[in-house]
C-alpha cells in the first residue's frame, strides 16, 4: 500500500513539524487531509483560489495556491508570500522540530 504523503506527513507531525525558508521557521501546528481540502471563501482573501491545508503555532496559514505554489498567509501583516513551489516540495522540506 503506498501512503500519500500528506498522510505521511500528518503522521509525523509529532516529531517533524518545522518547515524553513530563508531565515524563518515555521512551527506547523496542524496539516489537513488532503480529502479536507476546500475552496477559501472568506472576506479578508482578495486572491486566486487557494485551499487551506494547515496552520502555524501562531494561527496563521499554509495553502495551497491554485497555480501549485504552498503559500504562507499571515493575518497580522494581512498578505501572503509563496513558500513553497509545490505540495510536493514543502512536504519533503519539513524538518525535525522541537516540542510545542
Amino acid at each position: 500500500m503506498t501512503i500519500n504523503p500528506i498522510e505521511d506527513a500528518i503522521r509525523n507531525l509529532g516529531v517533524k513539524n518545522l518547515f524553513k525558508v530563508d531565515e524563518t521557521n515555521y512551527k506547523i501546528a496542524f496539516l489537513l487531509h488532503e480529502n479536507d481540502w476546500r475552496p477559501l471563501k472568506a472576506d479578508w482573501w482578495r486572491g486566486k483560489e487557494v485551499c487551506i491545508i494547515g496552520a502555524d503555532i501562531n494561527g496563521n496559514f499554509f495553502l495551497r495556491h491554485c497555480d501549485g505554489s504552498v503559500r504562507y498567509w499571515e493575518h497580522k501583516s494581512n498578505s501572503d508570500k509563496v513558500i513553497s513551489k509545490s505540495i510536493k516540495d514543502f512536504i519533503s522540506n519539513i524538518e525535525w522540530g522541537t516540542d510545542f
